[in-house]
């Protein structure tokens, strides 16, 4: 601010065109409202002249327009893309010219000629010099981008080739590694190991079917989604590419200039153009092309989904889940006894009350960990018997000899969790916390259809928070931690857990400019050059690769997931959200989260003309992200960080355990939550941003096409197998694609209202808006996909299932395993 105030003092009119550099020390470090001061300027003594003052007018409304379309923060990109255009691009040219005026500029206009804000369309349009490249990397359309796309074009092909011919050979070298599932006799097919190429034929020829039967739905149709957005690329971006591409090279009116990268985009059409009136015809085809693929898509995963419920293992198609049960019937006699009166005839098989274990699991995992210890001190002393392993006796405890501390860990642990267990099993008589009972249970049925009808049963109590019923997860995958808390406490960990969802949105951007600048000031000596490549992208780099994990944290500390599954299914959700606001819409929320949040609260319909000033001039970097996810896909087949936990417990253990230790990889970051979240994002990218620049269907195409030719490898042949909801999580990512529809439509209703020559082509645009929300309404209530419908039981399908549940011998169940003796 005082080196501002320097600058604001009257200075002689000789000087004056200093004001007009971006490059100046002050005018770098101004946002959108510092640049509102400098309309004091037009009264000095300086801007006497009428032609002094519209210059001055002129350059400072178009440097306002500049900071808005670009501010000095940005968005949320790859990392590697960033390394790529610092390598291709030594310093960054002029921004294209910016076409029409921001909300800001236009208040600046207003402030600098003492009345209201001239027309947009009356502005001279301006070239601004764009300045360093912000912490989050996110860089405008401009000039010579074509040549930086090409580079890194090949650089990306170059890398995927390397990695791909790295990843074979470590297949060959490592088999139960990247073909463990061959290994074990459930992947879809069996592919020769020692054969370089054969994981391609493996991969397109495995069926869907036969990724349901060998890793179930949810991951059958993860991999089916790239099929289904390669459809979309197909069906909407054939017309964008040959139709609409050339109207925008041939007849936009050579907007771009010498933005080469633009000339089949919106960028090179100007404004008032009269392609601006079948943008609205655009729009409705895009929405009602993807909305019926959409409904098309849940019609045929219907009957997927009910024949996977069909062929679900008999303990848990035959039990619920029961929460909220009142202290009176909390023991797993009083549950049994409950359920009987409402299901008389000896239909209820048995029922479990949780227990509160805690105390249990604690001392349990204790004396896991020493045993775990007392194993690598063994093998650790048999491998070289002359320097046996020590550790140290506590934290400030002196070295001592690693088995013998092991060993009477173990022997001091044993009594304790055999009297804790014994404490635990001889209260069930006992009802209540008193008797280390919880408000969780199962029930199981011996029938299906009285499970399905209890599924049903809504209103058992008064209170509605009383005797809640639920699908149950896979035994193995409860989490009974969760079940043991106390629902009295509920509320209050949600409002802090949603508490820290929120600090974690608005101190998002912080973040990444904190840890980038902190990064950039360190100096690693010899290593400096290294470390200039990568410390610009540090804080993106961090927050890109430690958000999921960050989510996922805040949610199993404070919310009730009851399973693994589910938390991925939480983590997909509110993943993708943070995707959308600092991915998608990058250049219109900018650096300042909080500004762009509040602004939106304040003025809703303000968001229409923000994403039509902000997100058209960022195509090219989009287009980039897209094509750096090729990079990321091949990488991920390495599996890098599993082989390097495999060969590190190689030198402790057996081949076997060794690889059941590496496994599995982070489910944070690589499960499938994160995984539908991440793809479906890639595909809003396209939809939102593929009118814009039609070749991004092209783009998007291709990185679903190798999505499905390397995950279609990786998950079924090489990943272990995890637990099943049933496809919920791909129900999630078809709801997704209709909320990028309306982000779409905004942005095209916000197009038409900035740029047509008048408004009824944002009206109709805007009317897609109510066909979204009914489509949206109509795919949540129409399809009845999650439980088994009563007609599909009384089928011969549903028959024959119950004639197996009556004949099942099942080695599952719901208990919790602490309580089980030598477990």
């Amino acid at each position: 601010s005082h080196r501002l105030k320097d600058w604001l003092k009257p200075k002689p009119c000789g000087t004056f065109h200093q004001l007009h550099q971006l490059s100046s020390p002050p005018f770098r470090m101004l946002n959108s409202r510092q640049w509102a001061l400098l309309g004091l300027l037009a009264s000095s003594p300086c801007a006497s002249q009428p032609q002094q003052r519209a210059e001055i007018h002129k350059d400072a409304v178009s440097v306002s327009v500049a900071s808005d379309v670009c501010p000095a923060g940005g968005g949320h990109p790859v990392h590697l893309l960033q390394r790529e255009q610092r390598l291709n691009r030594a310093t960054h040219e002029q921004m294209r010219v910016v076409n029409g005026l921001s909300s800001s500029g236009q208040a600046y206009a207003a402030a600098a000629s003492g009345g209201a804000a001239p027309p947009a369309t009356q502005t001279p349009a301006a070239k601004a010099q764009t300045t360093t490249p912000s912490p989050t990397g996110l860089t405008m359309n401009t000039e010579g981008d074509l040549t930086v796309f090409v580079s890194a074009l090949m650089t990306n092909v170059v890398t995927m080739a390397g990695m791909i011919g790295v990843f074979m050979m470590l297949r060959v070298h490592y088999p139960i590694m990247y073909s463990n599932n061959v290994l074990q006799g459930f992947a879809p097919s069996k592919p020769d190991l020692a054969a370089r190429f054969s994981w391609i034929k493996a991969s397109l020829s495995a069926t869907q079917q036969g990724h349901i039967d060998s890793i179930g739905l949810d991951r059958a149709m993860l991999l089916h989604f790239p099929v289904v957005c390669m459809k979309v690329c197909a069906v909407v971006g054939g017309p964008m590419l040959f139709i609409l591409g050339p109207l925008h090279a041939f007849f936009g009116g050579h907007a771009a200039g010498q933005d080469h990268m633009s000339y089949l985009s919106a960028g090179n059409v100007e404004k008032g153009s009269w392609l601006y009136l079948i943008y609205p015809a655009i729009a409705w085809g895009v929405v009602y092309a993807v909305t019926r693929i959409a409904y098309g898509e849940q019609e045929r995963f219907i009957k997927l989904r009910w024949k996977w419920l069909q062929g679900v293992e008999p303990m848990r198609a035959c039990t619920v889940l029961v929460s909220g049960i009142p202290e009176e019937w909390q023991s797993s006699a009083k549950l049994t006894e409950f359920f009987q009166k409402l299901f008389p005839g000896d239909k209820v098989a048995e029922a479990y009350c949780t227990r509160d274990t805690s105390e249990l699991c604690a001392v349990r995992q204790k004396l896991k960990d020493a045993k775990q210890g007392l194993y690598e001190a063994g093998a650790m002393k048999a491998k070289d018997p002359s320097k046996p392993p020590q550790v140290k006796d506590g934290w400030f405890g002196a070295h001592v000899d690693a088995e013998a501390h092991y060993k009477a860990l173990v022997s001091d642990l044993e009594p304790k969790v055999a009297a804790s267990r014994k404490a635990i099993v001889e209260a069930s008589g006992t009802l209540g916390p008193r008797g280390f009972h919880c408000s969780t249970g199962f029930v199981t049925f011996r029938t299906r259809a009285d499970a399905e009808m209890a599924k049903r049963m809504i209103d058992i109590s008064s209170d509605k928070d009383e005797w809640v019923i639920d699908e149950p997860p896979e035994p193995s995958d409860v989490l009974w931690g969760d079940l043991m808390q106390d629902p009295t406490a509920e509320a209050g960990r949600h409002v802090l857990g949603y508490s820290l969802v929120a600090g974690l949105y608005f101190a998002y951007m912080p973040l990444v400019i904190g840890l980038t600048n902190v990064a950039e000031v360190i100096d690693l000596g010899p290593l400096q050059s290294f470390w200039a490549g990568i410390a610009p992208s540090f804080g993106i780099t961090f927050m890109v690769s430690f958000l999921p994990s960050f989510i996922i944290w805040i949610f199993k500390l404070f919310f009730t997931l009851r399973a693994e599954a589910w938390a991925q299914h939480r983590l997909q959700n509110w993943y993708f959200w943070f995707q959308v606001v600092f991915v998608v819409l990058a250049a219109a929320v900018g650096h300042n989260c909080r500004e762009f949040t509040a602004g939106l609260v304040q003025n809703p319909l303000s968001l229409p003309e923000q994403l039509a000033t902000t997100l058209p001039s960022s195509t090219h970097f989009y287009m980039n992200f897209i094509m750096v996810q090729w990079g990321t896909h091949t990488t991920n087949m390495l599996r890098y960080v599993n082989l390097s936990k495999y060969l590190s417990f190689s030198l402790l253990y057996k081949e076997d355990e060794a690889a059941d230790k590496a496994e599995p990889e982070d489910q944070e970051y690589y499960g499938i939550g994160s995984r539908s979240a991440r793809w479906t994002t890639n595909m809003v990218i396209g939809i939102v941003y593929g009118t814009l620049s039609p070749p991004m269907y092209i783009l998007t195409f291709m990185n679903f096409a190798l999505t499905s030719l390397l995950y279609g490898y990786l998950i079924p042949f090489a990943e272990t197998k995890k637990p099943d909801l049933g496809g919920v999580l791909f129900v999630s990512q078809l709801r997704h694609l209709h909320h990028a529809l309306i982000i779409y439509v905004v942005l095209m209703t916000g197009i038409a209202m900035h740029r047509a020559s008048h408004i009824a082509p944002a009206v109709v645009s805007g009317l897609a808006l109510i066909y979204i929300s009914s489509a949206l309404k109509r795919f949540d209530k129409h399809f009845s996909w999650e439980r088994l419908p009563f007609q599909e039981l009384m089928s011969d399908e549903g028959r024959a299932s119950d004639a197996k549940i009556a004949k099942r011998a099942d080695t599952a169940s719901y208990r919790q395993p602490e309580l089980q003796e030598g477990s």
